[in-house]
């Protein structure tokens, strides 16, 4: 008489609970850049910056000479297409113990939503506001100040985002709320950083934002301070599913695409944040 689960494994049919979908961070730049919608062009948009009034003192009689009140090219948008695809045959969707096609467009829509803040994330680079920070060594809470410094003598209005790397961003953690060699007589902004780890609003008019959508190169990555004139997402056509039938393969084309441009608007809007991220070790 057989007792064990062993002499009887193979005539038993597995288990399976849901599948697991790849790992994918949220979608946070996107929310502090300026956004367009075009439905449908891609013609490039272009930015343009005026020169500057000169206000200055005349005599009694003199004629005023006049200012010169043209427009510069300060940036393009360039839109693309970015697209991917899924194809599912019948037999795959009738044999699938999971709602495979539903799941398909769920991967998906997380997918182009990572994809455009790494995209964002790109740019930071490109800002001419200013750069704070050296490679090799962790961001300090003095970086940050100076930072919010120079976007204020440069007159940029507010508000500010500090989008920084979870390892850039921990670094200022630990320095602030564990060692204490940071913000010694700011104890309250010392329990923001705890109880609002990720997401929090702890200097005047500035709001922290952090991404692993900001690239590691060498140990270190390139946040940045900016206003949101700063960057841009132009979206010109958006995120869709559009299924086609394949006759011959018995199978379904699931086709997913996505127009958009993106790039500095205003880069003197914005400050790099270049420093350490690596976990500590």
């Amino acid at each position: 008489m057989t007792s064990r689960y062993s002499d009887i494994s193979t005539l038993v049919e597995d288990i399976y609970a849901g599948a697991f979908f790849t790992l994918r961070s949220n979608n946070l730049l996107v929310r502090t850049v300026t956004t367009f919608r075009d439905s449908g062009s891609m013609t490039p948009r272009k930015a343009s910056s005026y020169g500057a009034a000169n206000v200055r003192a005349f005599a009694e009689g003199d004629d005023v000479t006049p200012t010169a009140f043209n427009r510069t090219l300060v940036s393009t948008l360039t839109p693309a297409r970015y697209a991917d695809q899924v194809l599912l045959t019948d037999e795959r969707i009738a044999s699938d113990t999971e709602n495979v096609r539903a799941d398909a467009a769920l991967e998906m829509g997380a997918a182009f939503a990572e994809f455009i803040d790494t995209k964002i994330a790109t740019n930071f680079a490109s800002l001419t506001g200013g750069s704070i920070g050296t490679a090799g060594q962790a961001l300090t809470w003095a970086n940050i100040m100076r930072a919010r410094a120079l976007l204020h003598n440069n007159k940029v209005p507010g508000p500010y985002y500090c989008a920084l790397h979870p390892y850039q961003w921990l670094r200022l953690v630990e320095s602030a709320a564990i060692s204490g060699a940071e913000l010694k007589e700011a104890p309250r902004a010392r329990d923001a950083l705890v109880s609002s780890y990720f997401v929090a609003s702890l200097i005047g008019g500035v709001t922290f934002v952090v991404s692993p959508s900001i690239e590691v190169a060498s140990n270190n990555a390139t946040g940045a301070m900016y206003a949101p004139q700063a960057l841009a997402y132009d979206e010109r056509k958006a995120f869709n599913l559009r299924p086609q039938r394949d006759e011959s393969r018995e199978a379904y084309e699931l086709n997913f695409s996505l127009w958009f441009a993106h790039g500095v608007w205003r880069p003197a809007a914005g400050v790099k944040l270049i420093g350490l991220a690596t976990l500590p070790s």
